[in-house]
């Protein structure tokens, strides 16, 4: 996995101007990504309070957006805006985003399977998937510390494909007063 690194370019030209309006309303940048062949600008917004996003909060975002957009020589022609929460199954895509999720379910594509002569206690039934679902237990520079079933397990963050939050729904049954 590539985590995000240092912005430079356009990119970084929309990511001042979005810290400056998240700013001002008192909101945070989950994440920006920059599409320059289409035009598409996604900013994943979220209170800090509640770690998401309403619609009115990105309703404001995006009309604070308009005077950059209107103003700013440098703006594509083509430029389409999104602004919206980082959604229920967020993507984990810097150290900072895995260090947010610390103890709770995460999903991780893998470029290769875990190596058993490493872990020969990891999982049977986890042992040939790309794709597991695990507990993650503490982000590092370099790697992250997952539970699978029990057993940690620590692989470096190349070895991840994706990554994502993972909500469980069924665990979260309301309580009958």
């Amino acid at each position: 996995m590539v985590l995000r690194g240092p912005r430079s370019g356009m990119e970084l030209k929309f990511y001042d101007i979005a810290s400056k309006i998240l700013n001002d309303l008192s909101l945070e940048m989950y994440d920006l990504d920059w599409n320059a062949p289409t035009g598409q600008l996604s900013l994943f917004i979220m209170d800090p309070k509640t770690k998401t996003a309403l619609i009115e909060d990105c309703v404001k975002v995006d009309r604070a957006f308009t005077p950059y957009i209107e103003s700013e020589t440098w703006m594509p022609e083509n430029l389409t805006l999104e602004v919206s929460s980082p959604g229920l199954f967020r993507y984990l895509t810097s150290i900072e985003h895995f260090k947010g999720v610390e103890g709770q379910e995460i999903t991780l594509g893998l470029t290769k399977k875990i190596d058993e002569t490493i872990y020969p206690e990891f999982p049977k039934v986890l042992r040939n998937n790309l794709k597991i679902k695990v507990k993650l237990v503490e982000a590092k520079d370099e790697s992250i510390v997952f539970d699978a079933r029990g057993v940690q397990i620590q692989i470096p963050y190349t070895q991840i494909k994706k990554a994502n939050l993972e909500t469980d729904f069924n665990s979260h049954q309301p309580e009958i007063e």
